[in-house]
């Protein structure tokens, strides 16, 4: 039982090493706006209403970005609408 133990354990960091190499650790409201289909706009609207400031998103350089579990977050909902639809 602990070798199986440990076997799990092993797939599960090689999981999360490779979601870390497929999953950036902050996006830009563009890359959301078109993952999403919706307008730049109401993605930041979005973000001010449900998020918080300098710790979920943030300015940077002039362009707004949006970290890696709020990403995360927003495109699982997004898929969520697309599967029930």
């Amino acid at each position: 039982m602990n070798h199986e133990y440990l076997e799990i354990k092993s797939y599960l960091s090689q999981l999360v090493s490779m979601f870390n190499m497929l999953i950036p650790e902050k996006a830009s409201v563009s890359f959301l706006a078109e993952s999403t289909g919706k307008s730049r706009q109401a993605i930041h609207q979005y973000l001010m209403n449900n998020y918080e400031p300098e710790k979920d998103f943030w300015n940077e350089g002039g362009k707004t970005y949006v970290s890696r579990n709020t990403l995360i977050n927003i495109l699982q909902r997004e898929n969520n609408k697309k599967m029930v639809a």
